[in-house]
């Protein structure tokens, strides 16, 4: 069985197009399970109602104070009950046959050594056009098999819509620095994939979302702004990854200017290169000070 999980936080207004997505399916061997991160909405009239409706499927629904996206994901593994856990986001929605491929794929790779999960891809729900890159010559069956880490040697977008074995996830914690609420999905999929393990990336598009092309978007800045360590955890994980000069160099001033936002400055030895980390501390410093600037700038806007 598969869990379908969703982490929402005042989203009463997309939901039900997920509901109707989820109603739709063409198998119904899943359980959806939402954690409301402490909606202050009418989310939960929603799943008063919901969880009455005979709709050939469970619906499990759980309230908690807000703690953030990661937290939430934490709590979904504790209490998932399927074989295999899917996140969809409370603003998007799957396919009709989502369920159905999703099951179909899973027990080829479940006892294959090294493997966590599967995948398949993003579409934009306006347009129907994929988002994650992938070789046109495949068939709807078509795949590749690699790790996260290796998604660019492959044409695999950074945006995919992945399912992963339950209980291989449940050893993949997503950390959250105290006093923070974020930290990029990027270090968990990457801690898996310096593990060994890797997924099956299907060419058939599973997953419907708003997506939204472009840099750096006002809610990253914002997410930045709040949760500084998170995104060290992110840049200090790269610095174990890549090893080419210029990509160590940016990581450790990266993970350094991060320090400094967060007021954490004892952490810039504590790196996976704190030897780089501290030798350019003053050029992490100054980038630091112009992301305040920047971030400032953008909190007045």
């Amino acid at each position: 069985m598969l869990t379908i999980f969703t982490p929402t936080y005042n989203r009463a207004h997309t939901l039900p197009r997920l509901f109707e997505s989820l109603k739709s399916q063409t198998c119904k061997e899943f359980e959806w399970l939402v954690i409301d991160d402490g909606s202050t909405d009418q989310t939960s009239s929603l799943f008063d109602r919901w969880q009455d409706e005979a709709v050939g499927f469970q619906v499990n629904y759980h309230k908690i104070a807000n703690g953030g996206k990661n937290r939430a994901i934490n709590r979904g593994l504790q209490l998932a009950k399927g074989e295999y856990f899917m996140i969809l986001d409370s603003d998007d929605m799957l396919t009709a046959d989502a369920v159905e491929f999703i099951c179909g794929k899973m027990p080829d790779i479940e006892n294959k050594h090294g493997f966590i999960g599967i995948s398949g891809k993003k579409a934009d729900m306006d347009t129907g056009l994929p988002v994650g890159i992938m070789n046109k010559n495949y068939s709807e069956e078509g795949y590749t098999d690699c790790s996260n880490l290796e998604r660019g040697q492959h044409n695999l977008g950074r945006d995919m819509a992945e399912v992963f074995i339950t209980d291989r996830l449940r050893k993949y914690e997503f950390k959250v620095w105290p006093g923070e609420k974020f930290t990029p999905e990027e270090v968990v999929w990457n801690r898996m994939a310096l593990d060994g393990y890797k997924l099956r990336w299907f060419n058939k598009i599973t997953y419907l979302c708003e997506y939204q092309q472009g840099g750096l978007s006002d809610s990253t800045w914002s997410l930045l702004r709040k949760n500084p360590m998170g995104y060290a955890m992110m840049f200090d994980i790269r610095l174990e990854i890549y090893k080419d000069i210029r990509s160590r160099l940016t990581n450790a001033i990266q993970y350094g200017s991060c320090c400094f936002l967060a007021g954490e400055r004892a952490m810039l030895a504590k790196s996976y290169k704190p030897w780089l980390t501290m030798l350019l501390a003053p050029v992490s410093f100054l980038i630091y000070l112009r992301r305040n600037m920047q971030l400032k700038k953008r909190a007045r806007g």
